[in-house]
């Protein structure tokens, strides 16, 4: 151990070893971490914290998986049957303007009150945008410590199989805390928002023993993933950190329960006092990670708007189908944004593409070539009108 360490190490490491509750240990070893000497004659001693860290890490993930595990036993998941071109959860702290949101999109008649949590069960309304139709689900008002009480546990369940998540913002109110809570409860409930969930790859195999690539990429060492990966008792499995990824993307790569999940922000009662500034506020702390978008029922203000921004965020495309001769179908196959001429063809027939397919025509009506014939491998576009040519 070397001598020359700081009188401030000292006492942190004193707090570390004093420290029983695994939870503020984790805390205090990171801090000591911190504190550590850079010089080389302090790399065994460092190496050695990173290691214990590493296990301390493990130990309190697999405590909050058994935990996690007892809970689901109950009977209080809640799950809200998706219909339409895709689901969309509205959520935000009570009397944040969610049901006057959705009675200004849709024909529901949502109680709106000023007394908290007048929304107390997950509910559906389907909203009609042109020619498709948008499942929004509200969630009862989120509160601290929502993940561990029946009403949240149930809303926030919901939440994590949905397409996208609304994130209501009331502009009449102080922002930062809003937003502590509702990021705060969603994370804790093992829900990730515009998280990349490809920066850590996991392969289980049946033999071959710890591997891991890309170590570059991870913040930490080779030795902490391998300590990690032991204190879960894993004996063979590959680890590719594919992009620059923390040691909180290896948990959440190692733990199936968690959710990646796209969100935005709907920003609420933009017709108040100070709501313009609240706004600037909530843009200039979160618009590096969310899409915001400023509404106000009371004056009908950017709810078209803000309805094209969900459609947005749920990454999917409108292809219609038309016959030779004939007019374009009024209603579109919705599909996955990214998706080629054969998914949709499947869509109108599971057998047409294998067996009789001989090519297909896109009518484009903004694009250059507005007429085209193409293969199976075609991208399509959003809007594209689909002719199938068959032998």
């Amino acid at each position: 151990m070397p001598t020359n360490v700081s009188p401030e190490f000292d006492r942190q490491r004193q707090v570390y070893e004093d420290t029983e509750d695994m939870a503020q240990r984790i805390v205090e070893l990171e801090k000591l971490l911190s504190l550590a000497p850079r010089h080389k004659g302090a790399e065994r001693m460092v190496g050695d914290y990173r290691k214990k860290l590493a296990v301390l890490k493990a130990k309190l993930e697999k405590k909050e998986e058994q935990e996690r595990a007892r809970r689901r036993g109950g009977s209080e998941e809640g799950v809200i049957r998706k219909e339409g071109a895709g689901q969309i959860c509205l959520v935000g702290v009570t009397n944040s303007g969610k049901s006057s949101l959705i009675n200004a999109v849709t024909n529901a008649d949502f109680a709106v009150g000023e007394y908290p949590f007048t929304t107390t069960i997950p509910t559906p309304a389907m909203m009609t945008l042109e020619d498709i139709n948008i499942q929004l689900v509200e969630l009862p008002g989120i509160f601290e410590g929502s993940h561990e009480a029946g009403i949240g546990r149930q809303a926030l369940s919901v939440a994590r199989n949905t397409d996208c998540i609304a994130i209501i913002v009331d502009l009449s109110k102080d922002i930062e805390s809003q937003m502590s809570v509702i990021l705060s409860e969603l994370d804790a409930a093992r829900i990730r928002l515009n998280r990349e969930k490809t920066a850590v790859r996991i392969e289980r195999v049946g033999l071959g023993g710890l591997q891991v690539f890309g170590i570059q990429n991870f913040e930490g060492s080779k030795e902490e993933v391998l300590e990690y990966l032991k204190a879960r008792k894993v004996s063979n499995i590959i680890v590719r950190f594919q992009k620059p990824a923390t040691f909180q993307q290896l948990a959440d790569a190692m733990d199936a329960s968690v959710a990646y999940v796209r969100a935005m922000i709907v920003a609420t009662k933009g017709d108040t006092n100070g709501s313009m500034e609240r706004f600037e506020e909530l843009e200039s702390r979160y618009g590096g990670r969310f899409d915001i978008v400023p509404t106000s029922v009371a004056r009908n203000e950017n709810l078209d708007g803000m309805s094209w921004a969900l459609y947005n965020h749920l990454d999917i495309l409108r292809v219609y189908t038309k016959i030779p001769g004939k007019k374009k179908e009024d209603r579109p196959i919705v599909l996955p944004e990214g998706s080629i001429v054969e998914d949709a063809a499947s869509k109108v027939h599971k057998e047409l593409f294998v067996e009789r397919f001989r090519a297909a025509v896109i009518l484009r009506k903004d694009d250059k070539i507005k007429r085209r014939q193409v293969g199976l491998n075609y991208p399509l576009q959003d809007g594209d009108v689909l002719q199938l040519m068959t032998r």
